[in-house]
């Protein structure tokens, strides 16, 4: 009798441990999102969201990666790195995440990459700079590492003779800056000035346009995001300056029809900035593979959104790629894919491309491995690929 008692007890736990695996394996992938669907960059947070959700829908439709589906978990940062940190904490400790996608500051990024390494979770970066601990980041979009050569070569070619930097305060702004001045000493462009600026709160930049007026610089790089855009724009007008102006690839994050009404179409016109080939897409040769790939997409958006996606917001075609990349990954990875074995998978990844335009490469020595920067324009309200 005891030993049947033990037998019913062993077979009872047996089959309450293939319960358990089989509905592990049938549980779905846990993907966290933390970004910034409200604040000053809730564009980006908000743009990036719907990207991410679409190409999860397809990869579920075609009945997901391994049989089993992928859950996003979006979280809300708010813009502001002391809400971003404990929410990184639930995604991580909490949900159990496999990766996550984002923050898209660059300041979260900081504070939250030293947790994601210990805990083994990759991070799929939406920011333009990876963060000091970055053995579990990925950067998505280009870095400016990759940003500056383009823009001081262009400004050089088109006869640039001094160029004046105004940089917000954040960690990338600050990082994107420094890049340009190293690489403007490097081609031989004279920095005569450089001043910043709280892309989140400053409205007034008369006083340092006002410097770089003086300076003589015939060319200002603007790093930064949001209306302080529109407004450099404007009041660079308005002290009657006639400096060229060259921005990062997040100057229009507020998107063109608003950086056209707070700085005025005048003031705008003929802006430069650098971007990607999303953004221009419908101005490659239509027999560009990059041309087809791309329009497709805007299709599929409009079906699921009912409008096409704005072309300056490129991050929301950088997340969509995001998400077939985090596919390609667990698919390289296997079905019992772990943090470890998912960042080896990435790290596999050579020349994906996918419909932002630019190319991903990574390996276990380069996690920042997006090139594809190209140069576009503001005219008549909208962006152009200046050839």
């Amino acid at each position: 009798m005891r030993m049947r008692r033990v037998a019913q007890a062993v077979l009872t736990a047996a089959l309450s441990v293939a319960g358990y695996s089989a509905c592990g394996a049938n549980e779905p992938y846990k993907i966290g999102m933390l970004t910034s669907m409200s604040g000053y960059v809730a564009n980006m947070g908000l743009g990036g969201r719907d990207g991410l959700m679409l190409a999860v829908d397809e990869i579920n439709k075609r009945g997901g990666v391994h049989g089993r589906m992928i859950k996003i978990i979006p979280l809300n940062d708010e813009s502001d790195a002391t809400k971003g940190v404990p929410l990184a904490v639930n995604l991580i400790e909490g949900e159990k995440v496999l990766a996550v996608v984002g923050p898209v500051r660059s300041d979260i990024v900081e504070a939250v990459a030293p947790m994601m390494e210990k805990s083994q979770v990759v991070d799929m970066v939406c920011s333009t700079i990876l963060p000091t601990k970055h053995k579990y980041a990925f950067a998505t979009a280009p870095t400016p590492d990759e940003e500056a050569p383009v823009a001081i070569a262009f400004m050089k070619k088109n006869g640039a003779k001094s160029v004046a930097i105004l940089s917000a305060l954040d960690v990338w702004a600050r990082t994107l800056a420094k890049a340009w001045a190293d690489e403007a000493e490097k081609q031989g462009l004279k920095v005569v000035a450089a001043e910043s600026y709280n892309s989140a709160t400053d409205k007034n930049f008369i006083p340092q346009l006002s410097k770089f007026k003086s300076a003589n610089a015939d060319w200002i790089l603007v790093t930064g995001a949001g209306p302080a855009a529109g407004l450099i724009l404007k009041q660079k007008a308005e002290i009657g300056y006639t400096a060229s102006v060259f921005g990062s690839t997040t100057f229009p994050v507020a998107g063109i029809s608003a950086l056209v009404q707070i700085g005025g179409p005048a003031a705008v016109e003929g802006t430069y900035f650098a971007t990607v080939p999303f953004s221009v897409w419908d101005t490659f040769p239509q027999e560009d593979p990059r041309y087809k790939t791309i329009a497709q997409f805007r299709e599929a958006f409009k079906v699921k959104y009912n409008n096409y996606p704005d072309l300056a917001q490129w991050w929301i075609a950088q997340n969509y790629d995001i998400g077939m990349l985090l596919a390609e990954g667990i698919k390289r990875a296997g079905p019992n894919v772990t943090g470890a074995t998912l960042k080896a998978a990435l790290e596999s990844i050579q020349n994906y491309q996918g419909v932002l335009g630019v190319s991903f490469s990574y390996s276990p020595e380069r996690h920042s491995g997006v090139s594809g920067v190209v140069v576009g324009q503001i005219k008549d309200g909208k962006v152009v690929l200046v050839k």
